[in-house]
């Protein structure tokens, strides 16, 4: 009779059938907690990466801010300039110096309060973007967003104002042939600023359908909800501010 021989591959067979459930019990126990940690990764890096996108508007907003404020500033200054070295002659129309007063004092006031208002919004909010808990970058990029209207409200007044005070100190300085040229002119240039702004924002404009938000990307099951409170409390920071009462002198509060 042939020699056995097939003895030895079926217990080899028989103990492979049976450790394979111990190692697939095994290997399903130590993947949970890696497929957790794989999870919290991915909101993590997803999560990340819709901040990043986020910081880029911020930074076109401070950018913007920075360019109308410069502007503003240089307007106040040649406003602030002509009211203090024009000399007016005595024997000028009371109407036509109340006109120039008016106009540069307005000119000024506007143009610093667009000046102040994008120091303002790019400092505290820059501050609160980087600075906040979970979800303030979200808050500050909205705020910024809605505080753009007024800024740009504050600069036109400014820049009509001060070509408005130009006209007046033309009727005032000039002949009356010279005077009218130059209002007519004067009224030239603000016609066709307003028309060029009215026509540059129509060809830009954004509506609401347009806008890219990322409320889809961070209101998802795969990102993890906010951890931001209201807006009315402040002291949860990741860098500590001074309170009231205790012993620190240092104020992070800019």
């Amino acid at each position: 009779p042939p020699p056995r021989r097939s003895a030895a591959p079926q217990r080899r067979t028989e103990w492979s059938l049976h450790a394979y459930p111990a190692l697939l019990q095994g290997w399903s126990l130590g993947s949970g907690p890696m497929l957790a940690a794989d999870k919290l990764l991915l909101q993590s890096n997803v999560k990340q990466r819709a901040i990043q996108l986020r910081e880029k508007e911020l930074n076109l907003f401070n950018d913007n801010f920075n360019a109308v404020g410069t502007q503003s500033a240089v307007l106040a200054g040649f406003a602030m300039t002509s009211f203090a070295e024009i000399d007016l002659p005595h024997n000028a129309y009371y109407a036509t110096k109340a006109c120039l007063h008016l106009c540069v004092t307005v000119s000024i006031c506007a143009n610093l309060l667009c000046t102040a208002s994008t120091t303002f919004v790019s400092v505290w909010g820059s501050g609160k973007a980087l600075r906040g808990k979970d979800g303030s970058m979200d808050k500050a990029v909205e705020g910024m967003l809605a505080e753009r209207a007024f800024i740009f409200a504050c600069f036109g007044v400014g820049l009509i104002t001060t070509l408005l005070a130009l006209m007046s100190a033309s009727w005032i300085l000039m002949t009356r042939d010279v005077a009218f040229v130059a209002t007519l002119g004067i009224a030239w240039c603000i016609y066709v600023i307003v028309r060029q702004a009215r026509r540059i924002h129509g060809k830009f404009r954004l509506s609401k359908g347009d806008v890219v938000t990322f409320d889809d990307i961070l209101q998802s099951p795969v990102v993890p909800p906010s951890m931001l409170d209201d807006d009315d409390n402040e002291s949860d920071v990741l860098i500590p501010r001074s309170v009231q009462g205790s012993r620190r002198t240092t104020s992070y509060d800019v």
